[in-house]
């Protein structure tokens, strides 16, 4: 019973949110419509709660590091400082403040920028790393990437106009056919692991162990 409640409980749930993608809007069914329309309200107010327990995990984690004096307990100041300030000044005047603006226009985004762009250098230096060509997949990768870069990058038009049509239809076909069947596949991944969590095959979202 104790295993066998939650499972039960969330396959009622997930029948009836997927049924309301599906079902029409007549009135013999307008109990599934409300239904989802509520456990989807639930599921919004579950998410808040676990955003809040987070941020409460992340202060305390942090919290621990400063009085512990730890290597990088700077990171957390900074981190836990910051924390509170916008939590603070929202809840206190809202997202138009001055004050809240002026943090999340000058330190926040241009934060958020300069991670995004760094993550790209890494991008690059793996690609990198994954074009020494040792088999034929690999010259395969070479070339395409080095005919879509060439395609995209002005040089190439100047240098041949094959390089932007050969990179136009790279990305339209063999591009969108990959696309589509990873897509696919991990549509396929999705419904099979939800008919084993309706059938109790999968319990590993219990904490629970096969």
């Amino acid at each position: 019973m104790k295993n066998s409640l939650p499972v039960a409980i969330m396959t009622v749930i997930a029948l009836i949110i997927i049924l309301d993608f599906f079902v029409a809007d007549a009135p013999s069914v307008q109990w599934i419509k409300q239904s989802g329309l509520v456990l989807r309200s639930w599921g919004i107010v579950i998410a808040a709660f676990a955003m809040g327990l987070g941020a409460v995990n992340l202060l305390r984690r942090h919290t621990v590091a400063i009085s512990r004096r730890e290597p990088e307990a700077l990171y957390s100041v900074v981190l836990v400082g910051s924390m509170v300030i916008i939590i603070i000044l929202g809840i206190a005047y809202g997202s138009d403040h001055p004050t809240y603006s002026f943090l999340f226009s000058n330190i926040l985004s241009p934060a958020s920028a300069t991670m995004y762009a760094s993550i790209a250098f890494y991008i690059v230096t793996a690609a990198y790393r994954s074009f020494h060509a040792r088999s034929f997949e690999s010259w395969v990768l070479l070339i395409t990437a080095v005919i879509v870069m060439l395609g995209k990058a002005p040089i190439g038009s100047v240098i041949s106009g094959f390089f932007p049509t050969a990179a136009d239809w790279i990305q339209a076909i063999p591009n969108t056919a990959g696309m589509r069947a990873i897509m696919m596949g991990a549509a396929l991944g999705v419904v099979s692991s939800a008919v084993k969590m309706f059938l109790g095959l999968d319990r590993t979202y219990l904490g629970l162990r096969d």
